[in-house]
């Protein structure tokens, strides 16, 4: 499995399409947040979600979401809940953060969506604020695999996404490829 974290607007998403199309089953967290039962309801950016929740009970929900394909799960915000899934997974478990500088950002964002880059840049700097991103990266340095700066090419992007998928595989037998 591999959990995937990052800044705001930094390519998780891209991240997550490609991963699937390499044969990862794309799960986004909140597909599973929203069928907890413990911790509170709240809402994040217009979507029911949880928070304060067991982390077992998240690890039992993405349990009944895996199969014989390696899940590929964004987006993480939560450090500690990384820490603990990938530390109590049941088969190879890698975490990848995805960055690129914030003017690489701020520059993709406004022109997917057609805005200013100042507006780019408020809702970039709002999200990292909300996800307490800058505040947790020294600690998402540490437990990371696969620190993928996406400031270069999608070729280069892609390329180290397929050495990130290729790192968790196991090939028959048991042994890595």
């Amino acid at each position: 499995m591999l959990l995937l974290a990052g800044t705001s607007e930094a390519g998780k998403s891209s991240a997550g399409e490609y991963l699937a199309a390499l044969g990862a089953h794309r799960v986004k967290i909140r597909t599973v947040l929203v069928r907890l039962a413990s911790g509170r309801e709240t809402y994040h950016e217009g979507v029911r979600t949880r928070e304060g929740f067991e982390h077992d009970e998240f690890i039992a929900k993405l349990l009944e979401s895996s199969g014989e394909t390696p899940l590929a799960v964004e987006s993480f915000i939560d450090v500690a809940l990384a820490t603990t899934v990938k530390r109590t997974w049941p088969a190879r478990c890698a975490i990848m953060f995805i960055t690129a500088p914030l003017p690489v950002r701020v520059r993709r964002l406004a022109e997917a969506r057609g805005i200013s880059a100042a507006q780019a840049r408020r809702i970039i700097r709002s999200k990292d604020d909300r996800k307490r991103v800058h505040e947790q990266l020294p600690t998402w340095r540490v437990i990371t695999d696969h620190w993928i700066d996406n400031s270069a090419d999608i070729v280069t992007f892609r390329t180290r996404l397929r050495d990130a998928f290729d790192s968790i595989q196991t090939a028959p037998g048991g042994t890595t490829p």
